[in-house]
């Protein structure tokens, strides 16, 4: 509902501003344009510095270089085990563009089959 009302306000007021430019003439029209944009680019500057910080800190931390990766196991985890930090995937078919790899304590092998 709140969509459409502020479609419905957005449409109105673009429709206005566009009947006063036309009977503004085109002169003046072009002027009034100019002052519109520069509001708008201006009121759209802070939005965007401010969802650029709110993706920085959304952002995850990565680990340093210099920690130490934590140890891995050679055999497969058994269904009673717990995987120790995260989650396994062993014997699957992942379907689309879905690579995710952090902290591989070896050797990884991505291959994709058609």
């Amino acid at each position: 509902m709140v969509v459409w009302v502020g479609a419905a306000v957005a449409g109105a007021g673009c429709t206005l501003a566009g009947v006063l430019l036309v009977r503004a003439g085109l002169d003046d029209a072009d002027k009034w344009a100019s002052i519109i944009g520069m509001c708008i680019a201006a009121a759209g500057l802070p939005l965007a510095v401010y969802s650029i910080v709110l993706a920085r800190r959304s952002a995850t931390v990565l680990p340093s270089a210099t920690e130490e990766l934590p140890q891995t196991r050679t055999q497969p985890i058994a269904p009673h085990e717990k995987a120790g930090g995260g989650p396994v995937v062993s014997n699957s078919t992942i379907e689309g563009p879905n690579i995710q790899v952090g902290h591989a304590g070896g050797d990884v092998d991505i291959r994709y089959e058609r």
